[in-house]
Formats: C-alpha cells, structure tokens, sequence
C-alpha cells in the first residue's frame, strides 16, 4: 500500500532563487520557480525612493504559498507577462507572468543580509547621480544590483 500524507499536512514553500544572468531568472520563473530578480534603487517609486525588488513566477499559487508564508497578503500578488528569452528580441512573444514586489522592510524576508548590505552601500553613490548628465546608464534614478546580468530589460 502507498503511503500519501495526510491531507492537513502542508510542503513548506520553494524558496525564491537569485540568478547572474536575467535571462536564466526569467526561464526559471517560466518554469513555475520562484525567481528573486536582482534590486533595483527607484527614484521615483509609489513607496518613496529606494531599492526595491520582486519575486517572479509563472505560477500564481506558488507564489502566494511563499507570500503567504513571508505574512505578505494575498492582494500583493501582481499580474505582468514575462518575455520568452529563447525567443529572438524582434517579436518576441511575452507569457503570462506574476509578481510581488518587495520594498523596505519586505525585502529582508526575500533578500540575504549581504545582498541588502551590497545594495545601501550603493545607495550613497547612486544619490550622487544627476539625471541627464549621462551617468546613469539604465535612466534616471535606476541602478541595477547585477550590472553585468545580461538583459536588463525583461
């Protein structure tokens, strides 16, 4: 006879993984991971400047379980299509994609401590930046926390 768990019994949530390379976050949340898409300082965000960063899936209720699990309610869950990165940049197609987004003190329950240490110490030379004078290379008020991660624009 087969043994099956009961059905009070839970699997606690996937932890969300971080990728060097966007294109490979982005595979993994089309696959139905969790992806932890790299911080981003905002300027001018609907929660005040600051570093902000999100959990990715293609899987709606994979990723309520781990925001339900963070304390995060449910209504954080946003809809947004993902690009098909094995898909060439002209016409490419996007799929159906969601997200929440992490800010403040959110970020610590998705981010490890060296990642958000990393990212502050930036803050004060991203303050430094002037809007137009061409030293910030992704727009105005943006940094990304992997520069080098391939495409940027998902």
């Amino acid at each position: 006879m087969p043994l099956t768990r009961p059905a009070s019994s839970s699997v606690p949530p996937e932890t969300p993984r971080a990728f060097a390379r966007r294109a490979d976050g982005f595979r993994h949340a089309l696959a139905g991971g969790l992806w932890l898409a790299p911080l981003v300082y905002l300027e001018h965000a609907r929660f005040g400047p600051g570093w902000y960063g999100k959990v990715v899936s293609s899987d709606p209720e994979r990723l309520l379980a781990w925001a339900v699990s963070k304390a995060i309610p449910r209504r954080a869950l946003e809809v947004k299509s993902l690009p098909d990165v094995d898909m060439p940049r002209k016409g490419r197609r996007r799929l159906p994609g969601y997200h929440i987004d992490l800010w403040g003190a959110r970020l610590a329950l998705a981010y490890d401590p060296q990642t958000l240490a990393a990212a502050r110490r930036r803050s004060v030379a991203v303050d430094r930046l002037e809007a137009g004078a061409g030293d910030d290379q992704d727009g105005a008020g943006r940094q990304i926390e992997h520069p080098g991660a391939g495409d940027r624009r998902g």
